[in-house]
């Protein structure tokens, strides 16, 4: 057996060699939850989705900012400011979860401060969703995704129509908008219907995202399929997501190889097997080598000796890279004047969340362990 002392676990630095698919090494995400509305009743989930939305995006690459109870004004400064991120070789995602309406044909984005009334103030206090296109699409990117939790019964619909005739005024759902060139857009629901808010601690359409995301192999438009035969079976058929999207790249959130994870499979399989299946299986580098490529970190625990901070840089190397290709070289390493053995695993070869192979940088491809007496 192997032993000597545990030096440090380096973290990986990456450059992108190829792609078959878009990848934007700039990806940007808004991600806006409301909840706190100042006049109509409060919406439990919003914020909640909002928050693991945005933690999923981050782990896939991109770069998200995240609000929470906007008021109009400040929704209207957040588009501007993510609108000058972008770029025509960016992908940009607009995600919103709470109150969402249509008037005369358009929809509208509800802001926590609206105070609406009459039929003719919903142009002057929500958010128009064209706006929010427009301000998307301003700067061309090569891909613009926006997802709309928002399909929630008209808070408003009563006290508008029994203040006016509202002519031209629906409350049920969003409607049917013609999609800007370069764009997905998605509903929590078909249009002309409503969404629910859930009984759990988010919606059925953000609980169905959350589940399908971050799946190597899923173009955008099978992803929302996904979710959409997710959210009909959590919801009885109740509730059918719709999206439309004009012609667009192919483009996979978490990469477009169907196969990034077998590795994982692969070396989850060998690991269970008996010890004495083979001797390869039974060498206390290959069975450290193969809990690495699974990403199994508290079997890896049993293995070797790790620290917190350690721990801190594998998890984060599981994160970003859902395929990994080592190698294992004996190494010694001297301690109080001891010299003792131990393994240094060399990273030949990632695959990113976008689906792209890597090469480690020179100094920071490097994983030096003490196994386990």
């Amino acid at each position: 057996m192997v032993r000597g002392v545990l030096c440090a676990i380096s973290f990986i630095y990456a450059v992108v060699i190829t792609s078959t698919e878009l990848y934007a090494s700039e990806r940007f995400a808004l991600v806006v939850g409301n909840s706190q509305y100042q006049q109509v009743e409060f919406l439990p989930n919003p914020a909640n989705d909002a928050r693991a939305v945005s933690r999923k995006l981050a782990k896939l690459g991109f770069d998200v900012t995240e609000y929470h109870n906007q008021t109009r004004a400040q929704m209207q400064s957040s588009l501007r400011q993510f609108s000058e991120q972008l770029n025509p070789g960016s992908v940009a995602l607009f995600f919103y979860a709470g109150h969402g309406i249509q008037y005369k044909g358009r929809n509208y984005l509800i802001p926590v401060d609206a105070d609406i009334s009459k039929a003719y103030e919903i142009e002057y206090q929500a958010v128009d969703l064209n706006m929010v296109l427009s301000a998307i699409n301003e700067k061309g990117p090569a891909l613009s995704i926006a997802m709309l939790d928002a399909c929630r019964d008209n808070p408003y619909e009563r006290q508008i129509q029994g203040t006016s005739r509202a002519v031209g005024f629906r409350g049920n759902g969003l409607a049917i908008i013609k999609n800007t060139r370069g764009t997905i857009l998605s509903y929590a629901t078909e249009p002309g219907n409503v969404a629910t808010d859930g009984t759990g601690i988010h919606s059925p359409y953000t609980s169905a995202m959350l589940k399908y995301l971050d799946r190597p192999g899923l173009s955008i438009q099978d992803m929302l399929n996904q979710v959409g035969l997710e959210v009909m079976k959590l919801t009885h058929g109740l509730q059918k997501p719709w999206f439309s999207s004009s012609p667009v790249p192919k483009f996979c959130l978490a990469g477009c190889d169907a196969n990034a994870n077998q590795y994982a499979s692969i070396a989850n399989r060998a690991l269970s097997m008996p010890e004495h299946r083979s001797e390869v299986d039974t060498t206390v580098a290959e069975r450290i080598r193969l809990a690495i490529i699974a990403q199994d970190l508290e079997r890896l625990k049993k293995l070797v000796y790790l620290n917190q901070q350690q721990e801190f840089h594998l998890e984060k190397l599981f994160d970003l890279y859902p395929q990994l290709s080592v190698n294992p070289v004996p190494h010694s390493v001297s301690r109080e004047g001891v010299e003792k053995e131990a393994l240094v695993f060399e990273l030949v070869e990632a695959v990113n969340r976008g689906g792209n192979r890597v090469l480690p940088s020179p100094g920071w491809k490097k994983i030096l362990v003490r196994p386990r007496d």
